[in-house]
């Protein structure tokens, strides 16, 4: 009778521990499966996402007013999201803009107010700023981008402002449409003033 006992006791122990065993394989399926946020994008949906940050875009004049310089098809090729870019790092040095034009490199810098890109508080001045690529780290909050006049050495009027949206990992080569043969200051300005910091991993300028 006490061998039977003891058979039984064996038998429930071991089913527990197969069960225990079971819950704990499963619970590490479900914590190593991809969440919807973090899941590699295909191709149409790498489109999809484009062109609805593509959409959220805007450009706007000296006057404050909104242009329209660019088409969407433009605009969304000026966005590389991650899951869209080769595995190694971008090497800004073959980019055709680099062979005819200056670059100026920025790396890692943050704002929670506004930011000019150069040195000093007022950064530098930059002769007909053509396209800049900017990256930022992990998820890209929004914020704009001021082209100011130069004027005596420090910023003046605006000449172009380019808004862009949050929500998106990845990088923008953003364009300008400004008059040439001018010097300008580029301005990172945080829309929620102070309510947030943006986190910029690099930014590359190409100008004359």
């Amino acid at each position: 009778m006490k061998a039977k006992l003891w058979s039984l006791v064996v038998v429930l122990c071991i089913s527990l521990l197969g069960f225990s065993v079971g819950i704990k394989a499963e619970a590490a399926k479900k914590m190593t499966m991809p969440s919807t946020e973090t899941k590699i994008l295909s191709q149409d949906e790498l489109e999809t996402k484009k062109e609805e940050i593509a959409k959220q875009i805007k450009y706007f004049d000296e006057n404050g007013d909104e242009i329209h310089p660019y088409t969407l098809e433009e605009l969304k090729n000026m966005i590389k999201l991650t899951p869209d870019q080769p595995q190694e790092p971008t090497d800004t040095e073959d980019h055709p803009f680099k062979l005819a034009h200056k670059t100026y490199t920025s790396t890692n810098f943050h704002f929670a107010y506004n930011v000019y890109l150069g040195k000093g508080v007022y950064g530098d001045a930059f002769k007909d700023p053509k396209t800049i690529l900017v990256t930022p780290k992990g998820t890209a909050k929004p914020f704009n981008i001021n082209v100011k006049y130069d004027k005596n050495g420090a910023p003046g009027s605006q000449a172009q402002k380019v808004s862009l949206p949050g929500g998106w990992v990845g990088e923008m080569h953003m364009n300008f449409s400004v008059k040439k043969g001018k010097k300008y200051r580029i301005q990172f300005d945080n829309p929620k003033s102070g309510k947030t910091t943006i986190y910029i991993k690099e930014t590359v300028l190409w100008y004359n």
